[in-house]
């Protein structure tokens, strides 16, 4: 219900109920002055009427009585006069009481009561009927004892009269209409006045409420008039103010809003402008939130992870998966894989592993929809993977240095294509925000491997192995496991750059690279220690397997031909084996003793494989 509609309601309502109270007080005023006013004069009338039977009856004249009561009947107004003797009195005086006039209701209560009593009979003649009691006594002029066989204060009957009121009824009723016309006529001025006055509070309340409408669908233009100078004049000055500094703020960035989301499919609900601006505000926060946390994960890996949990939990998707492209641009390795049973499966044909272009995010650089279009990317593959329901996926590049450099992947069912659509906006906000975080860290990632990486051979270097040494040498310690030292040695390296030039000798590295890399296992690491050096540390390997793996070596580098512009090319390697902590509790030590053992190998014809023994230290010999 409108103010408006309340207001009038409470106007006539409230008029009509202090009219009606205002009404009955004045009537029950009125009937009381009335009422009480008919009582003094019949009670004048009743006494005069006692007084003069009571004095005819002393006289001894009590047949005057009944012709007096009579000739009151004539008086204007008085319709009845009587005398009623109470029952002890028709007893003593044995009067008949077939001549008599019946008691009624208000003279038997007088006996009763031995007080006076009136009512006021109402029907088209009104009657006030008025009755006083006749009260036995000694004392005074009147000796009522004398005559009567009664006690002092009992009640000898009853001097009853009946007044003809209609024109004073008739009066009282034209003074109350008139009373109440002229309060109604009150009342309708009050409630014009209260009408005029509340006006403009109405209209008022009724402008601000359309007003409110159209804010919060991001409009701030509506204003207030202003209709009165007083408090609520003043209510529409500060509201105007109030909604301009709203336009001026607040609706600027509701407008940006509104185009932005214009702009995007994404946005196809129907709220209003001003709750998709909070929205759109709370999830920039939270995706400057999750920046903040990222930008301060240790790597990559946690960065996923984090990435993972926010897709999972905030954004409620169970199946998804996250590629990252090669630096090479061509291939695209797994980095998340959620909702597939198996480990190992894709969502996707494994040809985007090989190459990345048949993925098309990656080749487009656009999301990929197939709500849109079923088969709009032929690479996926999950509804081969399970096939007991229909499943769409979107696919979302995520843009590093203005190429693609991941593509995450998400995997619903059909009937959960508007929610993921509802959200999809917002994950894109969080995939825009995490993006340079993973760039960054890619980088830190790339010249950290390139400070620990040979660039040419693509083995760990010594700056590595001094960063990893301790982990390592902690472990074996921890599971008392050895580790086998192997010192590899190019024989005759340097005739081949001299005579055959450096990019042949850069091809041989190369190569015996990727023979020590093929021998060892993947727990084991290879390190360039310098030049034609190579160091391979066999990680819980003893004597016998880390003489075994050295000969492989050997017999891998004799049988290899490598390829150069003269012709054919046969290289040999000269291998020292030491054990750590078998030889020397300290590893520093044991590689010099397997420096040793390869020096001895090398002095003792080449080609060859040596065990570190004691006997081929000798100190303050340098090899």
């Amino acid at each position: 219900m409108q103010l408006r509609s309340k207001s009038l309601i409470l106007i006539v309502t409230g008029t009509l109920t202090f009219a009606l109270l205002f009404g009955l007080l004045t009537e029950y005023t009125f009937n009381s002055i009335f009422v009480s006013g008919l009582k003094k004069q019949g009670h004048i009338a009743a006494e005069l009427m006692r007084l003069t039977i009571t004095h005819e009856m002393d006289e001894g004249n009590s047949t005057h009585i009944r012709p007096y009561i009579e000739n009151l009947k004539g008086v204007p107004g008085l319709t009845y006069a009587n005398v009623v003797p109470a029952s002890n009195v028709i007893k003593q005086f044995k009067m008949d009481t077939s001549k008599q006039v019946p008691a009624s209701s208000l003279e038997k209560k007088v006996f009763a009561s031995g007080k006076e009593a009136s009512e006021i009979i109402k029907g088209e003649h009104p009657t006030f009927h008025f009755a006083i009691p006749y009260i036995a006594s000694s004392r005074g002029l009147h000796n009522c004892l004398s005559c009567h066989e009664a006690k002092e204060g009992d009640v000898l009957g009853a001097v009853s009269l009946s007044i003809d009121i209609t024109e004073q009824h008739q009066a009282a009723n034209r003074s109350m209409a008139m009373i109440a016309l002229l309060f109604l006529g009150f009342g309708a001025i009050m409630a014009f006045s209260l009408r005029r006055l509340m006006s403009p509070l109405i209209a008022t309340a009724t402008e601000l409420s359309d007003i409110v409408d159209q804010a919060e669908k991001g409009d701030f233009s509506g204003r207030l008039k202003k209709r009165s100078s007083d408090e609520v004049g003043d209510i529409a000055e500060k509201t105007n103010h109030f909604l301009q500094t709203l336009e001026n703020s607040f609706g600027s960035i509701s407008r940006k809003v509104e185009a932005l989301i214009s702009k995007s499919d994404d946005e196809k609900d129907h709220a209003n402008l001003l709750d998709k601006t909070v929205r759109v505000v709370d999830d920039m926060v939270g995706a400057v939130q999750f920046r903040q946390a990222v930008e301060s994960d240790r790597d990559l890996e946690e960065v996923y992870e984090r990435l993972s949990n926010v897709i999972i939990k905030q954004f409620g998707l169970s199946r998804f998966s996250l590629y990252e492209v090669s630096n090479s641009k061509n291939q695209l390795h797994p980095i998340i894989v959620k909702g597939l049973s198996e480990s190992g499966e894709l969502w996707c044909d494994r040809e985007v592993l090989v190459d990345c272009d048949v993925c098309r995010a990656k080749r487009t650089a656009e999301t990929v929809i197939s709500v849109d279009g079923e088969v709009i990317c032929k690479a996926f593959s999950g509804n081969k993977v399970q096939n007991e329901e229909t499943l769409m996926h979107i696919c979302l590049p995520l843009m590093l240095s203005g190429s693609v450099g991941g593509v995450l992947q998400l995997v619903f069912q059909a009937n959960e294509a508007d929610t993921v659509h509802a959200k999809l906006s917002t994950l894109k906000t969080y995939l825009a925000e995490v993006s340079p975080v993973i760039e960054a860290k890619r980088l830190m990632q790339s010249l950290k491997d390139a400070s620990m990486r040979d660039p040419m051979t693509g083995l760990y270097n010594r700056r590595f192995l001094e960063g990893y040494l301790d982990t390592m040498l902690a472990t074996a310690d921890r599971q008392k496991t050895s580790i086998g030292i192997l010192m590899c040695d190019v024989d005759f390296f340097k005739q081949i750059n001299d005579t055959m030039g450096h990019d042949v000798g850069d091809t041989v590295l190369r190569t015996v690279a990727e023979i020590l890399s093929q021998a060892v296992r993947t727990s084991d690491l290879v390190v360039r220690y310098g030049g034609e050096e190579f160091l391979a540390l066999l990680i819980d390997s003893d004597e016998k397997k880390s003489v075994e793996v050295a000969e492989r070596v050997r017999k891998t580098m004799e049988a290899h031909a490598f390829t150069t512009p003269t012709g054919p090319l046969k290289k040999t390697i000269s291998v020292g084996v030491s054990l750590y902590p078998v030889d020397s509790d300290a590893f520093w030590e044991c590689v010099k003793f397997s420096d040793v053992a390869m020096y001895a190998a090398k002095e003792s014809g080449r080609n060859k494989i040596l065990r570190f023994t004691k006997n081929m230290w000798k100190d303050g010999e340098n090899y």
